[in-house]
């Protein structure tokens, strides 16, 4: 389906679950009136998303789903660019404008906003830019820590740290989309294909994660993958 960037009005079930961090400090009344001028865009498994420069919102912000962005590499073959999960904002920084695509994993929403409406919300109420500034900061932030800490794991860590962060990043449910193959597994954890499959393996043997479906993942026991990977224990609120 060949989607535009629709204005649409927010549902009431999207209201519900904007990002925090996009809302924080404002009043009732601010928020509100925020909502009101972003939209609504749902994608569905496997469709493309534009990423036109001359009609991609200004900020895009993830309220369900998962999409994954390639470009084409000096050989002319596509790779992985980045992986934008639910309650993440997507990156304005990404090729739109050299060839590059961006498609959605699962059934996927995205509120969005365009330049005009954004600035002048921000004019009205300061503090949206500050907390989108903060927004993207975090994301960047996070994603630094992950890869220096990544860098010193052994494979069999490398792999459940892997598939721990998709899951912890798509809301640690049942059953979560594996957005890459385990090819591109390896190239992000710094690993060979037989290596990433050798420990995926011993994962499904171990009764650790399941593997219903090759895109798909089930974390059967979230706390051994938890202790696989070589991080401090989690502390989880009562």
């Amino acid at each position: 389906m060949n989607h535009q960037w629709a204005a649409k009005a927010l549902s009431l079930n999207a209201r519900k679950h904007l990002p925090p961090a996009l809302f924080r400090g404002l009043t009732r009344r601010e928020a509100h009136h925020i909502q009101r001028n972003f939209s609504e865009n749902l994608f569905h498994p496997g469709e493309p998303v534009p990423r036109n420069p001359a009609d991609a919102p200004f900020v895009a912000l993830l309220l369900c789903g998962t999409l994954r962005e390639d470009v084409r590499d000096a050989q002319g073959a596509w790779r992985l660019f980045a992986l934008t999960f639910t309650g993440e904002l997507l990156s304005p920084l990404g090729p739109s404008g050299s060839g590059g695509r961006l498609s959605a994993l699962e059934r996927t929403v995205l509120l969005t906003c365009d330049r005009t409406n954004f600035d002048a919300l921000a004019t009205e109420i300061p503090r949206l830019r500050l907390n989108l500034l903060h927004l993207m900061q975090g994301q960047i932030a996070e994603t630094h820590r992950w890869q220096t800490l990544l860098g010193r794991k052994t494979a069999s860590e490398r792999v459940a740290s892997m598939l721990e962060w998709f899951h912890v990043r798509q809301g640690e449910r049942g059953k979560l989309v594996l957005p890459v193959n385990r090819a591109e597994l390896g190239q992000m954890s710094g690993l060979t294909l037989e290596t990433v499959s050798r420990q995926i393996r011993r994962l499904e043997k171990a009764r650790i994660i399941a593997l219903p479906q090759p895109s798909r993942v089930q974390v059967l026991n979230p706390t051994a993958l938890h202790t696989l990977t070589g991080d401090a224990p989690a502390h989880r609120a009562a």
